[in-house]
C-alpha cells in the first residue's frame, strides 16, 4: 500500500499579509484550548488527580522524610510528564484532528506550530503547578536541595520533551480510543526503565546506558542532581564535573524534543483518518 504525504491546506492569497501578531493568534489558540479542557471532566481529572494519586501509591516506597521528598518529586512530575502532558495532549491533537479543526485552523492565520502546540499550554501551566506542589512538600519534609536551577531545568526540559513527542505520536494515533494502545509502550518503557518504579541499579550495565538516553530518565537524573547533587553513577558532582553532568543529562532531552518537532511537524496529517 502506498502513501502520499499530506501537506498543510492551502490558505488565500492574502493570508500572509492578514495574519495578525503571534500573541494574538497564539493566546486564542491557547484560550480555546484551556475552555475546551474545562468543559472536558474525564481528561481534566485524569490530569488533575492521576499524579498526585501516583505519587503517594509510591511514596511507601521510602521510610525516610527526607528521601521521601526526592520520591514524591520524582513520582508527580514523571506521572504529570506521561498522563497530564503526553497522553492528554496527544488525545486533544487527535480528537481536533478528527473532527477537521485543526485543518481549518492551519488553514486560517495561525501556524502549523502553534496550531499543535496551543493545547500543550494549559497542560504546561497544570504541570507546573503539581511540580510546583510536589517541590513544596519535599521543602515540608525537610529534604535538602543542594541544585535548585536543577529542578527547573527538569522541570522545563521535561516539559519541552513529552509535549514534542505528544506532536509526533498524534501522527501515527487514529483516533482517540487508539490512543490508550499508541502511547502505551513510551509510557511503558518511561516506567521501567527510568528508576521511576524499578531502580536502575538493579539493571545490567548495557541497560542503564541505554536507559540514560531515553526521554524520562535524564528528567529523573536532573531531579537526583538537584536534591543529592548526584550524578548518574551515583557520585557526588561538584565543579566542572558537575558541568560536564548536567550537560550529559541535558543533550537525551534537546535531542527529544528536536526530534519529536522535526517528525511531528513533517509527518503530521491534517485531514481525518478514522
Amino acid at each position: 500500500m502506498t502513501t502520499t504525504a499530506t501537506t498543510r491546506p492551502h490558505a488565500p492569497a492574502s493570508a500572509p499579509t492578514a495574519r495578525g501578531s503571534f500573541r494574538r493568534r497564539f493566546g486564542a489558540l491557547v484560550a480555546a484550548e484551556s475552555r475546551i479542557l474545562v468543559r472536558n471532566r474525564t481528561a481534566l481529572f485524569t490530569a488533575v488527580a492521576m499524579p498526585p494519586l501516583m505519587a503517594f501509591a509510591f511514596s511507601g516506597l521510602s521510610k525516610d522524610r527526607a528521601a521521601l521528598g526526592v520520591v514524591l518529586t520524582m513520582m508527580m512530575v514523571g506521572s504529570a510528564l506521561m498522563f497530564v502532558l503526553y497522553f492528554t495532549m496527544v488525545t486533544s491533537l487527535v480528537a481536533r484532528r478528527e473532527q477537521l479543526v485543526l485543518k481549518r485552523l492551519v488553514a486560517g492565520e495561525p501556524t502549523p506550530l502553534e496550531v499543535l502546540l496551543a493545547p500543550a499550554v494549559p497542560l504546561l501551566a497544570l504541570f507546573a503547578v503539581q511540580s510546583g506542589l510536589a517541590i513544596g512538600v519535599a521543602v515540608a519534609f525537610g529534604t535538602p536541595i543542594a541544585h535548585p536551577w536543577a529542578l527547573a531545568l527538569a522541570i522545563i526540559g521535561g516539559a519541552a520533551t513529552w509535549a514534542a513527542l505528544a506532536v509526533w505520536s498524534a501522527t501515527w494515533t487514529r483516533t482517540v480510543e487508539s490512543a490508550q494502545l499508541t502511547t502505551m509502550p513510551l509510557i511503558l518503557v518511561a516506567m521501567l526503565l527510568s528508576g521511576f518504579s524499578l531502580p536502575l541499579t538493579i539493571m545490567p550495565d548495557l541497560v542503564q546506558r541505554v536507559a540514560h538516553w531515553l526521554p524520562m530518565t535524564p528528567v529523573m537524573d536532573l531531579i537526583n542532581l538537584a536534591y543529592l547533587g548526584t550524578g548518574t553513577d551515583g557520585s557526588v558532582l561538584a565543579g566542572r564535573e558537575l558541568v560536564v553532568g548536567t550537560i550529559d543529562m541535558l543533550i537525551p532531552l534537546v535531542l527529544w524534543t528536536a526530534l519529536g518537532l522535526n517528525l511531528g511537524l513533517r509527518r503530521f496529517r491534517w485531514d481525518a483518518r478514522s
